[in-house]
Parts: C-alpha cells; structure tokens; sequence
C-alpha cells in the first residue's frame, strides 16, 4: 500500500504536514518560505489603503459527496468561501492560511488533492498560500482565513446602503438548489440542464473578476455575498444600513434553461434564491451609476440584474409573481436553529407561499408605487 492510501491514524500528523509542505511552492512573497511559528507576507500598504481579513469553515461540499467531484473541489469551495466575503467588502486577497480538521482515517491522497484543489483556487486569485494547521477531529473541516487589502475610500460594508440605491443581483441563481434536488431525487433531466446543475455544484466560485471590477470603479454603496440565501442577505443589509427594501419576484434571476426543472418541482423563482449555496453578490448601487456597472458587467461577459430599491421604510416588500405586494419573510440557514422547535429552513422552503407574509394594499402603503 502507497503512503498516499495510507490512512493520518497510519502516517502521523508530522508526516502529512511535511506532505503539505513539500507540495506547495512558496511564492517570493512569503519571507523565509513554510514551516516558522508566523508566515512573513510581504504586504506593503499605501496610505489609502487598508486590511480586510476574514475567516470562514466550510466542510465536505455537495458535488464531492454525490461523487461529481474529487477533493479538489472541497480545497476549492474552502479557499473560495473564504475569498468570497474579501471581494464582497471591496478587497483584493493577497494572503491565505489553511487549517485542517481531520479524523484520523482520513487518506493521504485525500489531504493532497485537497490541498492542490487550495493552492490552484488561491492562483486563481492572485492570492498566495502562507501556512495553516492540521488537527485530528471526530469530522472534516477546512477553515481558511483570508488577508487582502482594500482601499480605504471604496470599502464596501453591509451597513452603508441608502434609501433609493439599486438592488443589483449578480449572475443567476437556484442553480444548487435545484441541482441538489436532481440529484437525491434521481431525477432526469436533459444533457444540457445536467451540465448547468453540474457547473453549479462543483464551481461554487464568486464573481470574482466582476466583484473587483465594481471595486475598482467604485459604482457600489454596500455589498453581500449571497451564499446563505437572498433574504438573509437582503434582510443584513436592510438592517444595518437601516432601510427597507422593495424587490420583484419576476426580476430575480434564473437560468432560463433551468425554469422548466424549477415549474415541473413547483418551485418559484423566490423559493430558488432562498436555499442558497449560489456565490453570487447583491449589491446596493446608486441609480445614477447602474449604467456604469452595467457596462463594466458586459465587457466581462457577466450578468447583472436588478431586483428592486431600498426604501425609507425598515420593512421588505416582495412583488410577487401573481402581482401581490406582500411582506418577504426572513428564511435563512441557522445551522443551530435547524432541528430545534419550529420549522426548519428546507422544511420553510417546501412550502411557495411559506417565503411571503401578509399582502399588502399598494394604495395605502407608499413603498409599493416605487416598482
């Protein structure tokens, strides 16, 4: 048996992280190279610039467990995840540190692959592989804490959106979900369809070229990355930025070669941007500056749509398909919440009219006129 089917209870901890270490290449950017109690970044900062940092766990991804992936992706999705909320703020990541919850019958080859899957993602990224840790753990996770800098004038919060700016969703959503449902229901579906779902399920990946394009051209207020569903996301920034929000179900964007798998499931296009998993961005873009950001969109092939407005109110409308005006419940993946008393966030999702509360008067209620 080879070292790479060998098992961590097998080899040893020492042995997989010299493993780790020797694959990787230190980039002229990390003094001293691997192996310090600290990685030394070379970072240097201008006098507009500023640090953003974040950390994020994420644990075996879907297209690993269904088999439509190697490791590779689950060291993917890690550094992408992480990545995900750099961009999102405005930022560029630079540096990345990687640390691994391993059970101890964990394959070699397993911890190897996914670090190729890590290494190649933060290429991608014009980020660099500093270091990390490997603990052994009853359960897999991979936390990746990610460093980049932004500047200082064109940082995007969740809490600075104003009242009247644009509600700008970035590429289609529903795709995991719906691919999610295709395959643990053995669904059939065409060859096309199934290489969308497919895309979706392995390339859980940010708009990243998109999201530092807006950055650079400074045509956004407050941004989010939308990896939790759209109306946690939307409900984070209306309250942060103390503002409601108005948005059109009909608006919200889905693949069109994916809508006739969403009818034939009775899924509407609300219950498909509330189960998450899509690494798309909800932007708050001022009125006057959407045909900038849509230009920038199209000259790098992307997609962008608007949604709907923030309002004055603190309150979030939905237009929905059926031309209701209805309040838009708050339906989110609580990972502590789920299982406990009340319903649970798929078993929110399984039901269309579960996404909405109370209808509306659109004579009585001003927010209602601004779409």
């Amino acid at each position: 048996m080879t070292n790479n089917h060998r098992t961590l209870r097998e080899v040893g901890e020492r042995y997989i992280v010299r493993e780790i270490l020797g694959m990787l290449k230190p980039s002229e950017r990390l003094l001293d190279g691997f192996g310090h109690d600290a990685a030394f970044f070379d970072m240097q900062l201008e006098r507009d610039e500023i640090l953003v940092i974040n950390s994020d766990r994420s644990g075996l991804n879907i297209a690993y467990q269904l088999g439509l992936a190697g490791p590779q992706c689950v060291g993917d999705l890690g550094v992408s995840h992480a990545v995900s909320d750099i961009v999102a703020a405005g930022g560029q990541p630079e540096a990345l540190s990687v640390a691994l919850l391993l059970p101890a019958d964990t394959r070699v080859d397993f911890v190897r692959e996914l670090m190729q899957g890590a290494e190649a993602a933060a290429r991608r990224y014009g980020a660099v592989l500093t270091g990390g840790d490997t603990k052994k753990n009853p359960k897999f996770a991979m936390v990746v804490t990610a460093i980049g800098k932004a500047n200082r004038d064109k940082r995007l919060t969740r809490s600075s959106a104003c009242s009247g700016d644009a509600l700008v969703v970035t590429g289609n959503i529903g795709a995991m979900l719906l691919g999610t449902l295709a395959y643990k229901n053995d669904l059939s579906v065409p060859k096309g369809v199934r290489a969308l779902l497919d895309q979706a399920l392995i390339q859980q990946q940010p708009p990243f070229d998109l999201g530092r394009a807006f950055a650079d051209a400074g045509v956004a207020r407050a941004c989010m990355d939308i990896s939790d569903g759209l109306s946690g996301t939307l409900f984070s920034i209306c309250g942060a930025s103390q503002v409601g929000a108005i948005i059109d179900e009909r608006a919200i964007p889905i693949h069109p070669d994916l809508r006739p798998l969403a009818e034939s499931l009775g899924l509407r296009p609300m219950q498909l941007a509330l189960g998450g998993g899509d690494w798309q961005y909800l932007y708050a873009i001022p009125v006057e500056k959407l045909t900038t950001a849509q230009r920038i969109a199209e000259t790098l092939g992307a997609r962008i749509a608007t949604i709907g407005k923030t309002t004055t109110s603190l309150t979030v409308i939905a237009r929905t398909l059926e031309g209701e005006y209805r309040h838009l419940q708050r339906i989110e993946h609580d990972s502590f919440r789920d299982g406990g008393q009340g319903m649970s966030y798929f078993e929110w999702l399984g039901n269309p009219l579960n996404c909405f509360g109370e209808t509306l008067d659109p004579a009585t209620h001003n927010d209602c006129l601004l779409l």
